[in-house]
């Protein structure tokens, strides 16, 4: 089913990829952590990296984008680690306010989970079921600076509203928080 729901959204926004004026592609790095509800728990939690890019287009006021994020995060609480990581398709919408060469960025963000693994410190991995994770979704905040007409760099910074896990585990909420760098380049 989410197969179908990516398929469909890829087919509404096919022809806003075309290389015209208008279009930015975006490349950068992430990291992802997550959001424990209970405040001892974080000391344990560590970061994901990974790359990240997206094509966006400005629709009206708007910026809409549509790309690729991996998200996930570390537990290092008992002896042996946990690293889940999880690929998502990302589409983002956000407003962009201008002052000079800066843009302040504030919108949403919905992350489509597309695989997960789980790997161990001690040598072995499990393959999560998409179908265990939520859509991943929260407000997107970040400042760009424009080089030039053409270039230019961003920070931007993603809160998650929604559970990762479909169940929680051990009761025990967890949301996403993704942060990162990228440079995008105006067509």
């Amino acid at each position: 089913m989410r197969i179908i729901n990516i398929y469909i959204v890829v087919l509404l926004l096919a022809p806003s990829l075309q290389a015209e004026l208008g279009l930015t592609i975006v490349g950068g790095f992430n990291r992802s952590n997550v959001f424990h509800e209970e405040s001892e728990m974080q000391d344990w939690s560590g970061d994901i990296k990974a790359p990240a890019f997206s094509i966006e287009r400005k629709i009206g006021p708007v910026i809409a984008a549509i790309g690729y994020l991996k998200g996930g995060y570390i537990n290092g609480y008992s002896d042996i680690d946990t690293t889940l990581s999880i690929s998502y398709i990302n589409v983002q919408s956000y407003y962009p306010l201008k002052f000079g060469k800066f843009t302040i960025l504030a919108g949403i963000n919905v992350g489509v989970p597309l695989n997960a693994v789980e790997s161990y410190s001690s040598g072995g991995t499990n393959k999560v079921s998409v179908v265990e994770l939520n859509i991943d979704y929260g407000a997107l905040m970040g400042v760009s600076f424009g080089f030039n007409e053409k270039y230019g760099a961003r920070l931007f910074l993603h809160y998650g509203f929604a559970e990762l896990w479909n169940e929680p585990q051990e009761g025990n909420r967890l949301t996403t928080i993704i942060g990162g760098a990228c440079l995008y380049y105006n067509l």
